[in-house]
């Protein structure tokens, strides 16, 4: 094989890297872009004056799937596990386990970059998007929108065979902590519900029945205050886990305009359990909407469980929270509203 450095000619990267510059490698596809960096990472460390490293985002683990091969979540995910989470002296291979403890790392690090994506809600335009992705609901003409082509042009989403999505996870749970910190600090203390096992993973069923009696006590009152109204359920339903798993859990959010839902998947104590949220409306039924959410918290599930390899005998509790917001539900009084049944493998929890 004909040396692959040849080929780029002029390059000097050599000055690049001893500048301490970047430097970025375009070409079509089987033209040796990953012959050459292979080479050259070996040419480098031959000399002893640099470590050089090559990572495929492809084939590490959760590293293509959270950073959707955005360069600077990239890096700074690496670095991390390498860095941080693993010992200096550490070689063995990065893990799904170790990109995720990366993941938090930089969410809770508020680093600018991830920073800068709270202020973005400031616009208007960009709150509107926001909210739709939340509710998973299309407005008629928003993929058209000014509003949308701002967030197209920030790099906040991303649309792909044609449903509109916040740009990869990390930027997805950044921005859902952000517009729902406020109701997490004024959250009541986790340690006033009861939503512990004694095995040290989560009650569930505990937790959200509490958090049925944390709706009908507070939800009025908190809405009022709400900036975001259409996304209020979900936003409180957000804080009120967050309140609890924080800094002990993990919790993974699923939502993009044109489900109609949004999921969340928590792990805590080793154990997962899944939620999916959905809003009823004027001129529909609960059976209706319930069937919709049965059939695709199982799909969900499904999906989510072969991500995370489980046996298939092995079934991820599932939870339905269908928050009612008819009109005419508002004059119904609390012990109707408040609804607690078991379908199947799915808990339905009315609010």
């Amino acid at each position: 094989m004909l040396p692959p450095a040849e080929r780029l000619q002029g390059a000097q990267l050599h000055r690049y890297v001893g500048d301490k510059l970047y430097w970025s490698l375009h070409a079509p596809r089987q033209t040796g872009k990953t012959t050459f960096l292979q080479c050259w990472t070996k040419e480098l460390n031959a000399t002893s004056n640099f470590a050089a490293c090559y990572v495929s985002v492809e084939r590490c683990q959760g590293m293509s799937e959270q950073s959707q091969g955005q360069p600077w979540i990239v890096n700074n995910l690496f670095k991390r596990a390498t860095l941080q989470i693993l010992d200096a002296d550490n070689y063995e291979t990065v893990t799904l386990e170790h990109i995720q403890q990366a993941r938090e790392q930089m969410i809770l690090g508020r680093e600018t970059h991830l920073e800068s994506l709270s202020y973005r809600l400031d616009n208007p335009k960009v709150r509107y998007v926001i909210d739709k992705l939340l509710t998973g609901e299309y407005a008629a003409g928003l993929l058209n929108s000014d509003a949308c082509r701002l967030c197209l042009d920030l790099g906040l989403v991303s649309i792909k065979d044609g449903e509109l999505s916040v740009a990869n996870p990390i930027y997805r749970e950044v921005l859902a902590r952000e517009i729902s910190y406020n109701d997490q600090v004024m959250m009541p203390k986790s340690n006033i519900f009861r939503w512990q096992n004694p095995d040290g993973t989560l009650d569930m069923d505990a937790l959200l029945k509490e958090f049925q009696g944390f709706w009908q006590e507070n939800s009025e009152m908190w809405e009022e205050k709400s900036d975001y109204t259409e996304t209020f359920p979900h936003l409180l339903v957000m804080a009120f886990l967050q309140r609890v798993t924080n800094g002990e859990g993990h919790i993974d959010r699923e939502y993009a305009a044109g489900r109609r839902r949004m999921d969340v998947a928590i792990e805590f104590g080793g154990s997962w359990n899944i939620i999916e949220i959905k809003l009823l409306r004027d001129r529909q039924t609960f059976e209706k909407v319930k069937a919709e959410g049965l059939k695709q918290i199982t799909n969900y599930r499904d999906t989510f469980s072969s991500s995370l390899r489980l046996k298939d005998d092995k079934k991820i509790p599932c939870y339905l929270l269908i928050f009612d917001r008819r009109s005419e539900d508002k004059k119904l009084p609390w012990e109707e509203r408040i609804t607690w049944n078991v379908e199947g493998e799915v808990t339905v929890a009315g609010c």
